[in-house]
Order: C-alpha cells, then structure tokens, then sequence
C-alpha cells in the first residue's frame, strides 16, 4: 500500500497568541483527509490595495501616523509550536503572511489554493473588540464564500455561563 500524497490544502487562519488547539484540530483533520495544512496570519493594521505588476502587494497602514507597512506574523516560537504539532500528526505545513480584512484574505487564499477547508478559532481577548466592529471572522466565512468552515472553540465556556459579548 503507498501512503497517498499530500494535495489537498487545509487552510488555517492563526494570530499571534493562537490557541494551540485551533492547530491541533486543523492538524487532525489534515491527517485524516491526506491534506496539508496552510497556516495565514492577517494583520488587520494593514489594508491591501491590490497587485502591482510585478506581482507583489501594494500594503498600507490603516493609521496615517504609522509608517511601518510590513505585515506582523506569528513569533518563532509560535511557527515552531505549529511545525511541531504539525509534525506529530505527519502532516506538512507552510505559512503564508497577508494583510488587510482577515475573512476576505483567508477566503482569498482558500480560493487560490483549492483549499477543501479553512479552520479558525474563536476570538478571544483583545481581539474581541476587533471582532465587535468588524464581525466575526467565522461568521463572514461561512456566509461569503462556499468552502466549508471549522470553528475552534479557544476558550469555550459552559452552556450555563454568559456567554463572552454579554459578559460584562
């Protein structure tokens, strides 16, 4: 028996301060459908204007009184926690860096990879206020565009308990 090839594409959105569970999950599903996996960060601080040329992508800071266009990604220690899940589930994994509206992008990619699947994690933290004005990024998946979407609970809490938006 031959061990079938890794041409389907899980992708995973990931920020920084991920829940390792959200690559655990996406790492299991990978395993199970012979996918490897495509972890995007977005950073949201950043809006893309489009392609140049050349191919490259035209990025601007969302505040005019920041001058620093380049994309914030995962830390190494972060990028080495996900090989290393991805590792144990014998799953390859690679990572991509884009900027602007973090469902568009990750729709984005998901299109240009054939991706059978895009895993997110529910926000959690300071990125709730971010999910306040903009939606959620999960909801935005599963109504604006057709491949089907995982949510990963990060920090999920009881049926009985309030739930994170009306807790005050």
């Amino acid at each position: 028996m031959t061990t079938p090839a890794h041409s389907a594409v899980i992708v995973v959105g990931l920020q920084p301060g991920f829940a390792p569970g959200i690559v655990r999950t996406a790492a299991e599903f990978a395993h199970r459908f012979h996918a490897s996996l495509l972890c995007v960060t977005v950073d949201a601080s950043l809006l893309s204007l489009g392609k140049r040329a050349d191919g490259s992508e035209m990025i601007e800071p969302l505040d005019p009184d920041t001058a620093d266009s380049t994309p914030r990604g995962l830390s190494d220690d972060e990028t080495d926690a996900v090989r290393t899940i991805a590792g144990e589930n014998r799953v390859p994994v690679d990572f991509l860096l884009r900027a602007g509206m973090p469902a568009r992008a990750l729709a984005a990619v998901a299109e240009d990879h054939d991706a059978g699947l895009i895993v997110v994690g529910t926000d959690s933290g300071r990125q709730r206020i971010g999910e306040f004005f903009n939606g959620s990024v999960a909801a935005r998946l599963a109504h604006q565009q057709h491949r089907p979407v995982v949510v990963v609970p990060s920090n999920p809490v009881g049926l009985d308990d309030p739930l994170p938006w009306d807790a005050s």
